[in-house]
């Protein structure tokens, strides 16, 4: 899976334990950080599209996104690392990050109300330390 499409599972799953990298630690650590790193820039967007339908959302979600950052500096400058590694040639890191969010509004604005409520709620899931399933890199 490339990065790029990872965003898609980390606003719309709430798993609460580990999954696919279960039987490699190491595998699951790196998903765990790339999500980690994504969740910095791409969560604020979601958030912004969530609070548009809820008025009260961003009460909840700022202090839960602050919380998150803030205790996951090292795990999200790890993933940060691996993204890099990841992009393709002449790709740049800001590529990257407008690839991911362009791929996050056209799903989130193409949903109906149930889904995007239930984006929002993965989201906070998420803000509150819910483990999505995945690996780093996917295995074939």
């Amino acid at each position: 899976m490339k990065p790029a499409a990872l965003l898609l599972l980390l606003a719309s799953a709430l798993p609460t334990s580990r999954s696919q990298a279960a039987d490699d630690p190491v595998l699951n650590r790196a998903y765990q950080d790339h999500i980690a790193y994504v969740a910095t820039f791409a969560m604020p967007l979601l958030f912004e599209k969530c609070a548009l339908i809820d008025s009260g959302y961003l009460d909840t979600a700022a202090p839960l996104y602050f919380r998150y950052v803030s205790e996951r500096q090292d795990q999200i400058e790890r993933g940060r690392l691996l993204t890099l590694a990841e992009l393709e040639p002449g790709e740049t890191l800001g590529d990257y990050r407008e690839k991911v969010i362009a791929g996050r509004i056209a799903p989130f604005d193409a949903s109906d109300e149930a889904r995007r409520h239930k984006m929002c709620e993965g989201a906070l899931g998420v803000m509150r330390g819910a483990i999505l399933p995945g690996e780093w890199p996917e295995r074939n």
